[in-house]
């Protein structure tokens, strides 16, 4: 089994050998995939519990950086992928990250560097379980916003609403957006936080990426919602 398999893997290398620097690995994760073991699946209910580890300073998001890694230590297990800025916006402000637990190399980071992943800003806060669901009311203005935001953007294949709720945390809608690469999440993610500052919503507001079918975020949302972009899907 090769080690690094990525370039994420390769700044993880670096880093441990001094030849690279912790801002450079904040950024590798932040921009690169994560694989996150789903301990009880994707319940048809909608719940998503989070590999939770309690390390001395606090708990942790057990994460791995490639397939590989994430069969060394939870091969079989339910797991869904996503980059580490989507992740860190998942996550409520205690946790860190567990990176590659009894894999080639692993190392903690502490919710301060999750904070940095991140970049300060949270879309959903969350803790252990999240609940999908619908809203009871669509937001009828938000969505258009959106959608005409969507369809200068020919990055964006479709979108769909969700809401998550996770833990005791307030709820926050979940915008799913297909894209043709995921270079342009960037300019998507953009597009919805000018939206967002100009459309009052009635919940904050998360920005994911739909992924291709296995995914649990995304299997829920499309076997559980409709397209509100484009209108005629």
């Amino acid at each position: 089994m090769t080690f690094p398999a990525n370039t994420l893997e390769s700044v993880l290398a670096d880093t441990r050998a001094g030849t690279a620097t912790g801002e450079q690995l904040l950024h590798a994760l932040r921009e690169n995939d994560l694989w996150v073991p789903l301990p009880a699946g994707a319940q048809p209910g909608g719940d998503t519990a989070l590999p939770i580890m309690t390390l001395p300073d606090g708990p942790y998001v057990a994460v791995f950086t490639s397939a590989e890694q994430f069969g060394l230590a939870a091969a079989g297990e339910a797991h869904m992928v996503l980059p580490g800025r989507e992740l860190a916006a998942l996550l409520s402000p205690e946790l860190g990250l567990a990176v590659n637990p009894g894999g080639a190399i692993g190392l903690p980071i502490r919710a301060s560097g999750v904070d940095e992943i991140r970049g300060g800003e949270r879309r959903v806060a969350a803790g252990s379980r999240m609940r999908l669901g619908l809203p009871v009311e669509e937001p009828h203005e938000l969505l258009a916003a959106l959608a005409g935001a969507f369809a200068v953007l020919p990055a964006v294949l479709e979108a769909r609403l969700a809401l998550g709720k996770v833990g005791d945390q307030p709820p926050a809608l979940l915008i799913g957006v297909r894209l043709r690469a995921e270079e342009d999440m960037d300019q998507v993610f953009a597009a919805v936080r000018e939206v967002t500052a100009r459309v009052t919503s009635p919940f904050p507001v998360d920005t994911v990426v739909l992924r291709p079918a296995g995914d649990p975020l995304t299997d829920w949302l499309t076997a559980n919602t409709e397209p509100f972009f484009p209108a005629d899907m």
